[in-house]
């Protein structure tokens, strides 16, 4: 029983080994030498490869939320910055200005971040080439529960 016991926790500390050598060779050579990513945090984005500019970088747009929320976005000429406003919808009147994790998924599609400085945290898909857009955020409810939301908007370059 004790041979047993002991292959067993051996077994159970090489799972989280094979699965980080699983996941570094999915990802192929260049994922081992990547440094480590941390989170973003308020106020400040993860630093990101900026070898090329997001194509959305120093353009604004008008991003149409499935529930009726509409914001005015302009991101900075570097794309790390967003100015938002909400101009319709029961956020109307809101704005705010935000530090940007980007990351390039293919030729106009970019997964981009932020957490605001309420807690309340944004994700969007943007899709330039179609103008669609995936979304997901999260926030503290009224009754201090953690709640997300999925949601779908279309995106119209404006200037």
């Amino acid at each position: 029983m004790r041979r047993t016991a002991n292959t067993t926790r051996a077994a159970r500390a090489l799972v989280p080994a094979l699965a980080l050598a699983s996941a570094v060779a999915l990802a192929g050579p260049a994922a081992a030498d990547a440094p480590a990513r941390t989170g973003t945090t308020v106020g400040a984005a993860v630093e990101q490869n900026r070898s090329e500019l997001p194509a959305f970088a120093g353009h604004s747009y008008r991003l149409e939320v499935d529930n009726g929320v509409v914001f005015h976005n302009s991101y900075s000429a570097d794309g790390t910055k967003l100015h938002w406003e909400a101009t319709a919808g029961p956020m109307k009147g809101n704005s705010g200005d935000q530090d940007l994790a980007v990351k390039k998924v293919n030729d106009g599609v970019y997964h981009v971040n932020w957490v605001e400085e309420s807690g309340m945290t944004v994700s969007h898909v943007m899709d330039l080439n179609s103008g669609n857009v995936s979304v997901y955020w999260t926030y503290v409810n009224e009754s201090g529960d953690r709640v997300g939301e999925l949601h779908t908007a279309t995106l119209t370059r404006i200037a």
